[in-house]
């Protein structure tokens, strides 16, 4: 490749000069005004019963869900289909309990609940939750049989399922009652969520 030698003066000025004003015009640009916003988007699915991915599930005792579990009849069971609890699981379970829905959540286990002694509370096992009520040994029948003073005919059961991302933000807590995890705002929304 041959090299040129001599540039008449007039050919390095005018590159010289287009070089500068390029530099300043690239130097002089702004950014245009802002266009107006586009469309909002479809609003995304909201979690489990809309509350952090908290999955909770509701069930209904009545006089014929109580089964006996051993004789004499001191222990009574009423035995549900859950998928949303495993034995192996990770997340915390804990299970509420009222008499109607409105009338707000209680944690289990309850004991003197009826006669002193006795308690109801809940476990559960792989796909399965299991509410339980032992009589104290001083009586026979299930929580179903007591309508006064209080009405226990028909019992409501929430049982909440807090992942793991929830229970980081909250060290300290102890997982296995069920009184203190309802404090925490996630669950108190669950458990006010809507029954689905």
């Amino acid at each position: 490749m041959k090299l040129i030698k001599h540039l008449p003066i007039y050919t390095v000025a005018i590159i010289v000069l287009s070089i500068t004003g390029m530099s300043i015009g690239l130097s002089s640009c702004s950014k245009g005004d802002t266009g107006p916003a586009g469309p909002i988007g479809a609003q995304g699915d909201s979690g489990v019963n809309g509350v952090s991915n908290i999955i909770s599930s509701t069930f209904t005792v009545t006089s014929s869900s109580w089964v006996s579990t051993g004789v004499p009849n001191y222990h009574w069971a009423a035995n549900f289909i859950n998928t949303n609890v495993t034995a192996n699981n990770v997340d915390a379970v804990e299970a509420y309990w009222c008499t109607s829905l409105g009338s707000g959540w209680s944690p289990l286990p309850v004991s003197s609940l009826i006669n002193p002694g006795d308690e109801m509370s809940f476990r559960y096992n792989d796909d399965s939750t299991s509410f339980t009520y032992y009589t104290g040994g001083t009586d026979v029948q299930p929580p179903s049989f007591y309508t006064t003073p209080n009405n226990y005919s028909t019992i409501i059961f929430k049982v909440t399922v807090i992942p793991p991302s929830i229970q980081v933000k909250y060290p300290g807590t102890n997982w296995q009652n069920a009184a203190e995890v309802a404090l925490l705002p996630e669950v108190r929304a669950a458990l006010n969520a809507k029954t689905q």
